[in-house]
Formats: structure tokens, sequence, C-alpha cells
């Protein structure tokens, strides 16, 4: 299992896992040009989309997805945003499993302005991987973990303004979720949409460096792969 990230800020946020099951897309914020791009152009393989919200940089192309013939996979207030999608869309509620291909996931409510989901995704190649962004705190407590793909947009003393306050994360918000979660089985974390005004990356991994145990920390930037089986070698 790979996770191979082609955006994660406000231009657009898009996430590939790839595994032996087929390619899972998070977010569906890039032109659906880019995803065939690093597909090979070759879409065969994509098993369907999950989406978090309704915001333009997280749903904006759902619709060409779903012309590609990808199933989009969100909530009913999202789907609601587009006439496109049609009979693609396939709406999902909160602490309603559901499965894709051999990915079990479990949507769960976060704190945004507007109705956002964020997911647990549990596979056999990779174990469990935890996935919020946009969202100003998570109230849900886990366990198991494997990998955490989690919010840290913004640095109090950064901040220009206060946009961001009560809908995105804050770094110490992120490490106080860390802090008081389970790490004993996690091998990456990886921060997720930082604000290209409002942080500081280098600052911030080391930060959550201290706090991670044996994981590997990662700023989600454009191009990064990182291996996610349960056994890497």
């Amino acid at each position: 299992m790979t996770l191979m990230v082609l955006g994660s800020e406000s231009k657009g946020n898009c996430y590939l896992l790839e595994s032996d099951s087929g390619v899972l897309i998070i977010e569906a914020g890039i032109r659906l040009s880019e995803v065939k791009k690093a597909l090979n152009y070759d879409l065969s393989r994509v098993v369907g989309c999950l989406v978090t919200h309704q915001h333009g940089d997280h749903f904006k192309y759902a619709g060409d997805y779903a012309k590609a013939g990808i199933n989009i996979y969100a909530s009913a207030e999202t789907l609601a945003k587009s006439e496109t999608i049609k009979h693609r869309g396939i709406k999902i509620e909160s602490e309603r499993p559901f499965t894709v291909a051999r990915h079990t996931v479990v949507p769960f409510n976060v704190a945004h302005n507007v109705p956002t989901l964020g997911f647990l995704i549990k596979h056999p190649e990779m174990g469990k991987l935890l996935f919020v962004t946009d969202s100003a705190f998570i109230n849900n407590k886990f366990n198991g973990l494997n990998h955490v793909c989690i919010e840290a947009n913004y640095d109090d003393p950064l901040l220009m303004n206060d946009r961001a306050i009560g809908k995105h994360m804050s770094i110490d918000t992120c490490m106080d979720f860390l802090r008081f979660t389970d790490m004993s089985q996690v091998r990456n974390i990886v921060l997720l949409h930082l604000s290209s005004g409002n942080s500081n990356a280098s600052d911030f991994t080391s930060k959550v460096k201290k706090i991670s145990r044996f994981a590997t920390v990662h700023v989600a930037d454009r191009g990064l792969k990182i291996n996610l089986n349960l056994n890497p070698f």
C-alpha cells in the first residue's frame, strides 16, 4: 500500500491510496487530468473516491471523476452540491461503516463550517489509517492506529487573520490530539493542509516528532509518496 499526495492546500486536495485492491482516491479537489497522469493514464484500477465535504478545494472536480466512471462517496449534503455526479454519488453517513474493494471505511463527523467527515480506513495491507482535514478539533478517540493523516493548518503566533479559527486545526490542537491518542503502533504521521502563510513546515515537523515515539513524520507536499505496508520490507 502506498499513499501519494497530489495536493494538500487551499488550491486543491487529493490523495491516492494504491494497493493490490486498486486505487482509492481521497478528495476530488485536483483536476482529473492530474489524477490520470499520476496513474499513468489508467483509471481502470480506481475503486472509488472519498470526499470529506463540499468546499471546492476538496470537491470541485467530483463531477469530472464521476463522468469518468468513478463512484463518489460523500455525505448527502455534499452530494447535493453537484448536479453532475448523478448515479455515481453514493451517500455515506457518520458512524456507518462501508466497504470499497477491501477497504473498510468508517466515516465520522468533524468540526468545520459545513458538514464534514473524517475517515478511519482499514485495509489488510496497511492496517488502520486515520484521515482528518478541515476540522477545528477531533472529538473521537481511536486505538490501534498504524498511520495518521491529520491537518496542521496554522500556528497561532503566525496567524495573520482569524479565518482559520473554528474551521481548521492548529498545530497545537493537532499535537494535543496525538498526545491523547494511542501511538504505540503508529508508523507514519502525515501533516495535511498547511497554510502557506500561517505555518512553518520544519517547525511543525520537529514539534510532532518530539511526541510521536517511533513514527516517521511527513508534510503532505505535492508528490510525496509513502509506503504504508504493515511490513515495509
